[in-house]
């Protein structure tokens, strides 16, 4: 299996869907370098704010690499999609979290010298929203998977779902605290026990959940992900 995973590499790299993930990235650097250059640099809690920014547009446009033609074939095809599955999310997490690393790296070179930047937590926080979006993409490809790009749009419903919730929450769970803010090891030890969340949800999308129960599963996950603003696109997506 192996093998077939290692073969398989090199034609969904060319496959898959790239051209949103690509265009967000000069969009995330350009912001970036627009704000340096408006105050002359770019102050700590100015970094950590375009760190999230950025990391949440690469989570919202990585879902669009697990739009799998193959899903919806009329042809029964030598590779199971699980298979498929997980390596387009391996690749779109890997490729997201990499422009993230990009961003961030060009967040670091405008920063005045001498400032603190928790790069470590930073990252923490980029995995969570990137995996959310590809969980909520993930999920919405799985249940009507020729719906294609407009399903892959789940990514972003799943960020702007995280965001609205954690508007919400009370100070001691508040999960988007400044550096110098007491809460910022607390929110990110939070963080760390959110994370198998996004993962539980992508192990049911992409493997092989059994019969009506985790049919239900997934529906709850898009009903969290793509509730209030985004009730039409939900309707479209359920059976």
């Amino acid at each position: 299996m192996i093998r077939t995973a290692l073969i398989l590499v090199r034609p969904l790299l060319r496959a898959v869907d790239w051209a949103p993930l690509a265009w967000t990235w000069p969009a995330s650097a350009a912001v970036i370098v627009t704000a340096a250059l408006t105050r002359g640099a770019v102050v700590s809690c100015d970094a950590v704010v375009l760190s999230r920014l950025s990391a949440g547009a690469m989570g919202a446009t990585a879902g669009f690499a697990l739009v799998d033609p193959m899903a919806y074939g009329a042809l029964a095809t030598p590779v199971p999609r699980w298979l498929r599955m997980w390596l387009r999310t391996a690749l779109a997490a890997g490729a997201a979290l990499a422009a993230w690393g990009t961003t961030l790296a060009l967040i670091v070179v405008f920063l005045p010298q001498g400032s603190p930047l928790l790069a470590g937590d930073l990252a923490l926080e980029a995995a969570a929203c990137v995996l959310t979006g590809l969980s909520g993409a993930a999920v919405a490809v799985r249940l009507r998977p020729r719906h294609g790009r407009s399903a892959a749009l789940a990514g972003a419903a799943a960020q702007f779902g995280l965001l609205t919730i954690t508007l919400f929450l009370t100070a001691e769970l508040w999960l988007w605290p400044l550096q110098d803010d007491p809460q910022w090891p607390v929110a990110h030890r939070l963080w760390l026990v959110l994370l198998p969340l996004p993962v539980t949800c992508l192990s049911l999308a992409n493997g092989n959940p059994a019969g009506r129960w985790g049919h239900r599963v997934m529906a709850f996950f898009v009903g969290f992900f793509l509730g209030g603003p985004y009730a039409r696109m939900k309707s479209s997506l359920l059976p």
